[in-house]
């Protein structure tokens, strides 16, 4: 079987239209109870345009707006685009001639153009840049008028849409977050990209009231605020709303409220007001708030408030980060306390030194110190592969696959997903009880029958964790060949531990010995380079489990 996506075809000129046409459909079917007045009529209304009206619409809401130009349209596939207008108008969901304000204006004009349009007021700053040029005229006009008025019909028609916020509503109902967007469609349409058939229905819908979906949306819009203006002001302004106390059940409304507490506690952090940063991070959930309350009672002195926090963290750790953190903050504070506490002492990597000749290709440049030690070691009895998180990621996947993809609530909620959307969560092990099967299979020596399964059945299927251009069969096959189960069964718990943060920092390189049935990993290091805190993570852990894993240090001879 082929393991690559399809071969791409040609699109139809209209492809976007049937692509809308589906979201539309599918947030219908699912949340018509959630949505209001104003979406419902923009999803009946759309359907009643004509074929033209209809792409005109799709076009422009996929760009830039909200203003457009008519002598900036032009679209093949729509045989008279100012009649589709004209009916959008009539529709009222596009605007002629509605107040706009200067800025948006300037936001569809060139330099040269606002140097035509106002001359008499920007006379003198033609090499002023066009910002300039934007605040000058600003301090002249302040009041929004029509683009005709504006533009003294010099630039002929524009065309005004504001249907903005029901779109990313219908988009956010549809993938469940807030930055995929229509384009997932054409990687399908496409070829470039297969998902996995999952399990989608009414029983497992991301938002179960519109209060819900409001919350979310408003918290999305506070991060964008903060985006554009994150003064110690609006900081503490926004902490005051994300204080008020949360009713929600919503796993997701919850981290997202939690992620947000984070970064603005951290910003309060730095800005100097530890209070209301430690109340943010004692509401979220979500790593590094510990960690940073540790600190935050640690500067205060409190040091027997941090060490019972220290505590809880080192026996039900959330993450490996939050872990290693832990681990080293213990004997700082411990002796603060008079406490005897052990050092962790790292484990015993193998390290090797070489010295390497460059290499340079036939266009002259000079190869990776990776593929320079690849090349080195690389045999017919013992090949080398450069695999870094690809193999290892790989397998995981396939083994991983039947529970990856199960239907269970919150976890998908549209079909262009490489995986679902708990994966990061920490509930997602007990969410799926199933994994307990796939781990059994590991000691049973079902597994390489099983990985292959899915290798030969799936191939081609977006999978977070598979690149199918990397992992071919005979790669796979090798793998399997060579790395006991009792080795992936121990990497795949670290794995499962944290995905999120354990899913890199493996080593480069892996090489197979297939006579004797075993392999290694190197990670290699060029001069001035260093091991990085995931690797390091990976490589202790492989040497307390006895992994054959090594660092190589490469010097150029």
């Amino acid at each position: 079987m082929n393991n690559t996506p399809n071969r791409p075809v040609d699109l139809a000129p209209d492809y976007y239209l049937n692509n809308f046409r589906f979201l539309l459909d599918w947030v219908h079917q699912r949340y018509a109870d959630l949505l209001n007045g104003q979406e419902q009529r923009f999803i009946q209304t759309f359907y009643t345009l004509e074929h033209g009206a209809q792409c005109l619409l799709v076009r422009l809401s996929s760009r830039k707006g909200p203003l457009f130009r008519r002598d900036k349209l032009d679209y093949a596939e729509i045989a008279n685009l100012d009649s589709s207008a004209q009916q959008l108008v009539e529709a009222g969901l596009l605007h002629r001639d509605c107040a706009i304000s200067l800025e948006t204006l300037a936001n569809t004009l060139t330099k040269p153009e606002l140097l035509t349009l106002f001359s008499a007021q920007l006379a003198g700053l033609k090499q002023a840049r066009k910002e300039v040029l934007i605040q000058e005229l600003q301090t002249q006009f302040t009041g929004p008028q029509c683009w005709h008025l504006w533009t003294s019909n010099q630039f002929g028609d524009a065309y005004y849409l504001d249907n903005q916020a029901i779109i990313q509503t219908l988009l956010l109902l549809f993938f469940g977050n807030a930055y995929q967007d229509l384009t997932e469609f054409v990687l399908q349409d496409l070829g470039l990209f297969r998902y996995e058939s999952y399990s989608i229905d009414h029983q497992h819908r991301l938002f179960k009231s519109r209060a819900e979906l409001d919350q979310y949306q408003q918290l999305i819009h506070l991060r964008e605020q903060l985006e554009l203006d994150n003064s110690i002001e609006t900081l503490i302004q926004i902490a005051a709303q994300l204080q008020l106390p949360g009713t929600s059940t919503n796993e997701k409304l919850q981290r997202r409220r939690a992620k947000l507490s984070n970064y603005i506690a951290y910003e309060l952090e730095r800005a100097g007001e530890h209070l209301l940063a430690r109340q943010l991070y004692e509401q979220s959930h979500l790593s590094p708030a510990r960690e940073r309350r540790i600190r935050l009672l640690e500067k205060q002195e409190d040091f027997s408030s941090a060490w019972t926090l220290l505590t809880e963290l080192l026996e039900q750790p959330h993450d490996e980060q939050e872990l290693q953190v832990a681990h080293r903050m213990a004997p700082r504070l411990a002796k603060k306390l008079g406490i005897a506490f052990p050092k962790k002492t790292a484990a015993a990597i193998c390290e090797q030194h070489v010295n390497l000749p460059p290499i340079i290709d036939e266009q002259g440049n000079a190869l990776r110190v990776e593929e320079v030690v690849r090349l080195s070691l690389d045999s017919e009895i013992a090949p080398c592969v450069y695999a870094e998180n690809a193999l290892i990621g790989g397998l995981f996947g396939l083994w991983l696959w039947p529970e990856m993809f199960r239907g269970i609530e919150g976890a998908f909620a549209n079909p262009f997903q490489a995986a679902p959307l708990d994966l990061y969560q920490e509930n997602f092990i007990a969410n799926r009880p199933g994994i307990n099967a796939l781990r059994a299979l590991l000691g049973t020596g079902q597994y390489q029958a099983h990985i292959l399964h899915h290798w030969e059945t799936k191939s081609g299927i977006a999978n977070h964790f598979v690149n199918w251009s990397f992992l071919s069969k005979e790669l796979l096959e090798l793998a399997l060949q060579c790395i006991p189960a009792t080795h992936l069964a121990v990497i795949f718990e670290r794995l499962l531990f944290d995905i999120k943060n354990n899913r890199s920092g493996f080593p480069d390189l892996i090489q197979f010995f297939p006579e004797q049935k075993t392999y290694r990993m190197i990670e290699v290091k060029g001069p001035g380079d260093r091991i990085q805190d995931n690797q390091a993570r990976w490589l202790d852990y492989f040497s307390r489990h006895n992994i054959p894993a090594e660092v190589c240090y490469v010097r150029w001879s």
